[in-house]
């Protein structure tokens, strides 16, 4: 019995640290990306290059970035950039429910679709899905908050 305990044990340590070895390997590139282009301030010229989606989805200008960050580089810094975005340029409640309802469906869109690959998910597949669902969403959220506010006014 003990024996069997150990080889369950080992083997679970075993494929854990491989698995947060593959982890880390895509994760540290990203972070180091994400800062240069936070250094660079290209994220901010391409928030301006794509007002469009801002547009499309029913939020203001100044969610882009957090929406950018959110989507590249996960839940955490995004919900911080929303944060900041907010206390800087005074987000409405409903910029930052759109804004969430697109981020949390596809959030890390680089390295959780490497991981699911390295786990043997199609990336297509994973990207595909995750990005319909985020889309109709926001579009389903839009719609339910602009009857909202019809419904208030």
């Amino acid at each position: 019995m003990v024996e069997w305990t150990l080889t369950v044990l080992y083997e679970s340590a075993a494929g854990s640290l491989s698995i947060i070895k593959s982890i880390l390997i895509i994760i540290i590139p990203v972070m180091i990306i994400i800062q240069i282009m936070t250094a660079y301030k290209w994220l901010e010229r391409l928030s301006k290059r794509t007002k469009w989606v801002t547009d499309f989805l029913g939020v203001s200008r100044d969610t882009l970035i957090p929406l950018l960050v959110g989507v590249f580089a996960g839940v955490a810094y995004g919900a911080s950039t929303i944060i900041y975005a907010k206390e800087t340029y005074g987000l409405s409640k409903n910029d930052i429910y759109l804004t969430m309802c697109f981020v949390i469906p596809l959030h890390s869109v680089i390295e959780t679709t490497l991981v699911f690959w390295i786990l043997g998910v199609n990336p297509a597949i994973a990207l595909g899905s995750r990005f319909l669902i985020a889309l109709t969403g926001t579009l389903v959220m839009k719609w339910f908050l602009g009857k909202r506010q019809k419904l208030c006014v």
